[in-house]
């Protein structure tokens, strides 16, 4: 074949190393030989590459694309350094993602311990390194467990905190002797407050932060608490304008989508506009149909658009969702009950409304009662209520449950320091940790896999300890905050 004069020179070879190959493949790289046309579902392309290589078939260099979709099967193949190379990159820089998947748990130990020993590896933290290796050694438990001492050869100490290697790592570790005496001196060190450690490189961080949004006055709500995972520390954003109070806001891609609220002039606003993180830059959006505060909104994904949702507020039932295809809000079904003051999250793409400020028999009351939305049937129905009437609280989905913490009880007058969450598979409300003080106006959020209860009318922010069952203190805010939203930002957003 005019393609290659492999073929011509080495007919004994060519079915020997066909044979090692799925039909589509040889089908592929054959047509290719006789047409110069290639035809091959994306998910083959490392293995035609790989085979065009052997056979010294050159295909066009704009066809060998890497993805997320192949990069680890190219990093096991042989072959093109140009492929190998971006194929590492991209797996470096989608580590968080790709370490999760199988591709990545078959993966050889040689390709593991390149990706591993990386200092252009892109991490949270140096936690998500030690976890990837847990889970590469527990998916093949018989064969990985000799790999161990190796592959935490690779995994930072120095810059673990005392606490996860104690609870983690030595549980994890304990029948590795030669692991054990490492992570016995990493402890050492730490706990010798005259120990000065050698300076160990950090990973590049693709991670995050944590930014609460809103307050319940100008001064509070014209900026952004932002938490720095890294530095553990709260800072302040310089003042975003926004000149409102008692507003809703939702992430959008790398937006803070700011929603109606409530002005200085004591009035109810319609007026809609984003914060893009990228940029800094603070820009306009359609209004709202209908003027509101005191109300909740939530993102969800509607074919190839991106929903927000204004639920209630200002005692409405009413509730409105702005497209991100046409940008425009339209009314949809309303609540079942009216309600302000309350709070929404979202779970399996249902929309869950829990408690809230509302009049029943002629009477204010605060609501133990849970509505769920449908987006296929365009539709509220009530859910099994909860155990505690309460306004004024937050919600928040942590793995698979609705968490409902802190809030007031009209009736009797009360803050409350009660939590629970709400399980949508069994419909059923359980009793939590309470919280280490009664608390209203706060912001429950999720962060690095765990469950903050931030603010209210203070600047006290409690982490929630899953091995003790119990919330402990962690680094306070930078002022008092309450009317508040927890949303997750990429790490080098500009507010």
């Amino acid at each position: 074949m005019a393609c290659s004069e492999f073929f011509g020179t080495n007919e004994g070879l060519v079915e020997g190393i066909m044979s090692q190959f799925d039909y589509e493949v040889i089908d592929a790289i054959l047509k290719y030989c006789y047409t110069g046309e290639i035809n091959i579902d994306e998910k083959h392309v490392e293995k035609l590459m790989d085979l065009a290589n052997r056979l010294e078939v050159k295909i066009p260099k704009q066809f060998k694309t890497v993805d997320l979709s192949n990069c680890l099967e190219v990093l096991k193949s042989t072959g093109d350094s140009e492929l190998l190379k971006k194929a590492m990159d991209l797996t470096l820089e989608n580590f968080e993602t790709l370490h999760k998947t199988q591709g990545f748990l078959n993966l050889p130990l040689f390709n593991l311990m390149e990706i591993l020993k990386s200092n252009d590896l892109f991490v949270h933290s140096e936690e998500s390194v030690f976890k990837a290796v847990k889970l590469w050694v527990n998916h093949d438990d018989a064969n990985h467990k000799s790999n161990l001492a190796q592959l935490m050869k690779s995994v930072r100490l120095s810059l673990l905190s005392l606490e996860f290697i104690v609870y983690e790592v030595m549980t994890f570790c304990n029948l590795c002797a030669e692991c054990m005496t490492t992570i016995r001196q990493e402890i050492i060190n730490k706990n010798d407050k005259s120990f000065v450690p050698r300076e160990t490189p950090r990973r590049k961080i693709k991670g995050y932060k944590m930014a609460l949004v809103g307050g319940n006055d100008l001064e509070m709500a014209n900026t952004i608490d932002i938490f720095d995972g890294l530095k553990n520390s709260w800072t302040l954003s310089k003042n975003i304008g926004i000149n409102k109070i008692w507003f809703a806001s939702v992430l959008v891609g790398d937006w803070i989508v700011i929603i109606g609220g409530y002005n200085s002039s004591d009035e109810s606003m319609t007026s809609v506009e984003y914060i893009d993180l990228k940029s800094g830059e603070k820009k306009p959006l359609k209004p709202l149909n209908q003027a509101r505060y005191d109300f909740s909104a939530v993102t969800l994904r509607r074919g190839s658009s991106t929903d927000v949702y204004a639920i209630g507020g200002d005692y409405l039932s009413s509730v409105e969702r702005w497209s991100s295809n046409t940008g425009d809000w339209e009314i949809i079904a309303p609540l079942l009950l009216a309600v302000s003051h309350h709070s929404a999250s979202v779970i399996a793409d249902k929309i869950y409304i829990t408690g809230g400020f509302t009049m029943e028999n002629g009477k204010w009351i605060s609501t133990n009662k849970v509505q769920m939305y449908s987006v296929e049937t365009n539709s509220w129905t009530y859910r099994f209520q909860m155990i505690q009437r309460r306004h004024y609280h937050s919600s928040v989905a942590f793995k698979g449950k609705l968490y409902v913490a802190g809030g007031y009880d009209w009736q009797t007058s009360s803050i409350l320091d009660s939590v629970e969450h709400y399980d949508p598979n069994a419909n059923v409300w359980t009793a939590f940790t309470k919280l280490p003080q009664a608390a209203y106006v706060i912001s429950l959020g999720c962060f690095q896999n765990k469950l903050f209860s931030m603010g209210g009318y203070t600047s006290d922010v409690w982490e929630y300890d899953e091995t003790n069952k119990s919330w402990k203190a962690s680094t306070s805010l930078s002022r008092t905050r309450g009317f508040a939203v927890a949303h997750v930002i990429p790490y080098d957003s500009i507010i």
